[in-house]
């Protein structure tokens, strides 16, 4: 299928790789701190040290939601048939980082700043099965997201971050997330529809031309 090649196209150049798209991270941070009341725990099923801030949601409201939930397990519960693609209405934390967004803003499905406080993880998983994928991943790391506070792997190899950078992630391969430190491992995940339009930008604004 057409989404399949398309995102062949993007890890051609590489399973992580940066865009020149960079925000100051200490700035970007001190914003953030008003908002940390509004932190909630992500899947809170899991007793796991996870929380997240939406940037996109449902309403555009702060606070706990089906965005920073299982979809499937929301659904299953809620008799609901949610998708990523319902969670498009910025919240007042999509104008912290604007100037990264706004040339995506129509491709951008459910957003969030992700903060894995000590010890909170995501086990080995893959994002995306299958030979039609919908959509992408953009990380961009805030602090303490490197050996040996936290780790990043992906199958058998850690990752390394520029704070502040925007970086294309496959994440249709297997990886998992671990703060084994005593401070925040915070990051910002962007959910990007995956189309020509928004595979040609990634391409276009990458370090590697």
């Amino acid at each position: 299928k057409m989404s399949f090649e398309l995102y062949n196209t993007l890890t051609a150049y590489g399973d992580q790789f940066q865009l020149n798209k960079d925000l100051n991270p200490y700035d970007i941070l001190q914003q953030l701190k008003p908002y940390e009341k509004h932190y909630t725990r992500y899947n809170p099923r899991t007793v796991n040290n996870r929380w997240g801030l939406s940037i996109t949601n449902l309403d555009g409201e702060l606070g706990a939601g089906p965005d920073l939930d299982s979809l499937l397990q929301y659904n299953r519960e809620h008799n609901t048939q949610l998708t990523e693609l319902d969670f498009v209405t910025p919240t007042p934390i999509y104008d912290i980082f604007k100037e990264v967004l706004d040339p995506i803003k129509e491709h951008l499905v459910r957003c969030h700043v992700l903060q894995l406080r000590p010890g909170g993880y995501f086990p080995p998983h893959i994002d995306s099965y299958g030979t039609d994928i919908d959509s992408f991943r953009l990380l961009i790391p805030l602090e303490n997201m490197n050996p040996t506070h936290s780790y990043m792997i992906m199958e058998d190899r850690i990752l390394h971050w520029d704070y502040g950078s925007t970086y294309f992630v496959n994440t249709c391969k297997q990886h998992l997330l671990f703060n084994c430190g005593y401070d925040n491992m915070t990051m910002v995940v962007l959910n990007v529809l995956l189309n020509k339009d928004s595979a040609g930008y990634i391409l276009d604004n990458s370090n590697m031309i």
